[in-house]
């Protein structure tokens, strides 16, 4: 089993950072562990990344108080899609598994280019999950999670329930109004993903000095059995990184 990353004191390897946050998500990571390269760059091993469906449906819907049941149609084809992520927010259809490219993070950090800037185009094709979502209103949460995962934000709006204050904060985010969704996040009660969001927003808004005690605070507050607190553990990497 590899150890969880720890608050670290000196610059960890990147092939480090690499093997730990794919640790149990995907068999690139047991690919890389049983090469016994000593020089992996962060890009080539996320070439090869495949996302466990399963894995990322259970975080998809670690915000939601009731069981999500099975995977919706298309889930599959959706989360093995080439596009990367970095500024994930924990919330409904988000899945930390999106972040497959650690070069950006680690080497080069611009966090104005990695931050959503709401000028997306809506995912192609995707019938199957796009019929599940109208047909699902009785979970509204989890079906606006879902068009917003695959930029329908008008959608998402609709959907929402006027008491998803967290939800609501994250399509703020997506949509590229990342200091309201901030805001947001700030005034909210201390939760696993408001703790989260509150140390991702502060690191990708360039405020790494107040992401340190934030993410320090996520990694406390999500439970080691969820992949948001592999990610919640890179953020924290990234931040003492570029601190």
């Amino acid at each position: 089993m590899i150890n969880p990353i720890t608050t670290p004191t000196t610059q960890p390897s990147l092939q480090d950072l690499m093997v730990r946050f794919l640790a149990n998500r995907s068999d690139a990571a047991l690919a890389a562990v049983e090469s016994g390269e000593g020089e992996v760059e962060p890009h080539e091993v996320a070439a090869g990344f495949r996302v466990d469906p399963r894995a990322a449906w259970t975080d998809a819907t670690n915000t939601l108080t009731a069981a999500a049941g099975s995977l919706p149609p298309d889930w599959a084809t959706l989360v093995n899609q080439p596009a990367a992520a970095f500024a994930v927010p924990m919330a409904a259809g988000n899945f930390p598994q999106r972040v497959r490219d650690l070069h950006p993070l680690l080497t080069k950090f611009e966090p104005a280019e990695l931050r959503p800037s709401g000028t997306q185009h809506p995912t192609p094709g995707l019938t199957g999950l796009r019929s599940w979502i109208a047909k699902n209103t009785t979970q509204p949460v989890l079906a606006a999670g879902l068009a917003r995962l695959i930029g329908d934000f008008d959608a998402a709006e609709k959907l929402l329930p006027a008491d998803a204050a967290n939800e609501r904060a994250a399509l703020l985010w997506h949509r590229g109004r990342c200091d309201e969704a901030l805001a947001a996040w700030s005034q909210m009660p201390d939760s696993p993903a408001a703790t989260f969001n509150r140390g991702m927003a502060l690191l990708f808004l360039g405020r790494v000095a107040e992401a340190k005690p934030a993410l320090n605070a996520a990694v406390a507050a999500v439970p080691e059995t969820s992949g948001w607190n592999a990610l919640a553990r890179l953020y924290l990497s990234v931040a003492e990184i570029h601190g």
